[in-house]
């Protein structure tokens, strides 16, 4: 299920940052996520689009670590949907969106997606919990 254009590309981001404003969302937990969604993992380049676009729409916030966050609207946007599946709330959360534009001014530094793509990737192993508590 191949998502082709640019506004699908912002409305499988705006699904993969969840919907609270307190928290922000790493690039990590995105990439995760839009492979989830998407059965693709994106490139930095769809992703920094993508942001930019939202964020200029007003609907998410980009902070200096590159965590998303959502603002007010874009989480009224994202939880406007009602009985959709996560692979089906891109295709809702698009027809809701406003039309948009890139925002050349916003560029995800590489060595952030590298780390997060890496991390994904090639997960650590989880420790069991009475094999951490040795480590304390």
């Amino acid at each position: 299920m191949a998502f082709p254009s640019f506004q699908d590309d912002a409305a499988i981001l705006l699904a993969a940052i969840g919907s609270s404003q307190r928290s922000s969302t790493s690039v990590r937990s995105v990439l995760g996520t839009w492979d989830m969604i998407n059965v693709d993992v994106p490139s930095r380049q769809m992703i920094e689009s993508a942001a930019g676009a939202l964020q200029r729409a007003g609907l998410v916030v980009i902070d200096d670590e590159w965590g998303l966050r959502p603002t007010a609207e874009g989480v009224r946007l994202r939880r406007t949907p009602r009985g959709v599946s996560m692979r089906g709330l891109p295709t809702a959360i698009g027809k809701l969106l406003p039309p948009l534009t890139p925002d050349p001014s916003v560029v995800m530094p590489q060595e952030i997606y590298d780390a997060a793509l890496d991390d994904y990737l090639h997960p650590k192993p989880l420790l069991p919990r009475w094999l951490t508590g040795l480590f304390r």
